[in-house]
Formats: C-alpha cells, structure tokens, sequence
C-alpha cells in the first residue's frame, strides 16, 4: 500500500512540475504581443490548441515549442523566428487570455474590467483580476497556481527571456536566480 501511495504522489508532484505550456507574459505597448512559455522538458506541439482573447479565436496549429523554451503570438512580426501571427488585438484597461487544448482551458489570465461585450469570455473565471499597465509577467516564469497573483504588472517587457520583477532589470534577475539556483550544488 505504502508503495502505492507513493509512486501516487511523484506522479502527482510530475504532473505540477511539469504542467506544460502556459501564458507568461502579455505586453500592450507599443508592441502587443503574449509570450508562451514551455515549462515541460518536451517539446510541446500545439496542435489542437486555440488562444481565446477579446478579439476572437486564435488556432495555434503547426506551432510547437522547445523544453524550457518560449514563444511569442503577435500581430505583427517582434522576434521573426519565434513568432506566430495572429490577429491580436488587447488593451489594457481589460481583457482576458484562455489557453485552450481539445476544449480544455490548460491556462487563463484577465485583467482590468470585465466586459458585457466580449463574446468569448468565460466570466466564471474572472476573480480579482490585476489592472495592467504595459506589461503583465509571472514571475517567477511559468509559476502557475491559477490564481490572480500569478501575473506582476512590470516595467521591462521581456520577450523570449526570463521575467524580472519590478524594478530589477532582467539581466539583475538573471543573475540573482542564477545565484540561487546553483546554491544546493554548493552545500
């Protein structure tokens, strides 16, 4: 039984570790642009996947994303080798990202007010949304609780990269997480 028990909670604590891909960063201006992030050690294809925004249903078919690794879906081309065009449109005095998988939401982020207008909103997972200024990031990077909290409003966009936290800019960050990361290597 004990044995049981416990191949049941690795694969428990597996299936948090490695989640998959989420939403992790949404910048608004001057570029509007959301960052997946790949947080499995799989590359994850994104076929059958959708991204629900305000302005409609975005497929994400033929899209894959390496281990560990992200990418950006933006109107117009940011980083031409990692971008996906889609016709995105926020603003962010409100909105709402859902990331879709065979009619499943895998992740979801809203901010600022919701609208009676939008069409494709699922209200029921709006609770205490953040207000957004130019930037929503998690951080730490691909941290997922679904919960409000997991979205920072920051000052430097970060696209492809680590996020930073307000007011350390992300190569400050880089570094400090370096530092840590490596610190049970030294022990």
């Amino acid at each position: 039984m004990k044995g049981i028990i416990k191949v049941l909670i690795i694969l428990l604590i597996s299936s948090f570790a490695y989640a998959g891909v989420v939403i992790n960063e949404i910048n608004f201006y001057p570029q509007v642009w959301i960052e997946l992030y790949n947080t499995s050690p799989y590359v994850m294809h994104l076929d059958d996947y959708y991204l629900i925004t305000p302005s409609g249903e975005h497929s994400l078919d033929n899209v894959s994303i390496e281990p560990n690794s992200y990418i950006l879906l933006s109107k117009d081309c940011i980083v031409s080798q990692k971008d996906v065009q889609i016709n995105l449109e926020l603003s962010n005095s409100g909105g709402f990202a859902i990331l879709v998988n065979n009619n499943h939401v895998i992740d979801f982020v809203n901010w600022g007010v919701l609208s009676d207008e939008w069409k494709n909103s699922y209200p029921y997972l709006w609770d205490d949304a953040p207000m957004a200024n130019t930037n929503l990031s998690r951080i730490p990077d691909g941290h997922d609780t679904d919960s409000p909290e997991d979205f920072k409003n920051t000052e430097h966009p970060t696209p492809l990269s680590p996020n930073a936290p307000m007011g350390l800019d992300p190569v400050s960050w880089s570094r400090i997480k370096a530092l840590f990361r490596d610190a049970h290597k030294r022990m």
